[in-house]
């Protein structure tokens, strides 16, 4: 298996079904109760839906779908609107994605199981930091450098006075993290794989393309 790079961005998706799969074991009991209980991590997928495309825009794409050779190689995908974050500038109102590209890292050393990361922001060029500001909302998605797995907020993080603040992520880390990671919060890539080896592809007799691909997180 092999990284094949990142999906192609044109046309872009029409729509999208996000997924949510964590595997948990359930138990009944003689007197009715039901034990549960689980050892793996939360797995993100989704399908993936084109607009019909003409034969220029759609056969990039089936080139891609070709090297990935059914669910063998993997490689990173921005989903729509799950991919980018909702917080906004608590003073204008627009998007933090900008003010805070490049500035957000890991605060410490962290273990695998962790769901509380301390992360830190750097001053802008004016030596500002960035303090009482909310850098994430709850649902919005991470990603580590160095690492492939995606992580949700779990609640709102916002920042002290300093420009520090609490990261809580769901699932738990699935490997350690080290001191000074950066930290991607926008146009998140997920790391995926097909989830299905057989591909269809729907050409029609107008000579449009219709397609639609279904993707599981490569852990």
């Amino acid at each position: 298996m092999a990284y094949i790079g990142t999906f192609p961005t044109s046309p872009g998706f029409q729509s999208v079904n996000f997924s949510m799969n964590t595997s948990t074991k359930r138990t009944q009991a003689a007197s009715g109760r039901i034990i549960r209980a689980t050892n793996s991590t939360t797995v993100f997928g989704g399908t993936l839906q084109f607009p019909p495309m003409t034969q220029a825009e759609f056969r990039p794409i089936q080139a891609f779908i070709a090297q990935t050779d059914g669910g063998l190689n993997e490689f990173d995908i921005v989903i729509p609107t799950v991919s980018e974050s909702q917080a906004t500038d608590i003073v204008t109102g627009q998007s933090i994605a900008s003010i805070i590209d490049g500035r957000l890292f890991v605060d410490g050393a962290h273990s695998a199981g962790d769901t509380t990361i301390n992360i830190t922001t750097l001053p802008d060029s004016a030596g500002t930091a960035l303090g009482d500001q909310v850098l994430l909302k709850a649902g919005d998605v991470v990603r580590f450098a160095g690492h492939t797995k995606v992580y949700m907020a779990s609640t709102d993080i916002n920042t002290d006075s300093a420009g520090g603040a609490v990261l809580n992520i769901k699932p738990g880390l699935v490997e350690a993290l080290t001191d000074e990671e950066a930290i991607t919060s926008t146009n998140v890539p997920f790391r995926m794989i097909l989830n299905n080896d057989v591909q269809e592809f729907g050409y029609r007799t107008d000579e449009l393309v219709e397609y639609e691909i279904d993707v599981i997180e490569a852990i």
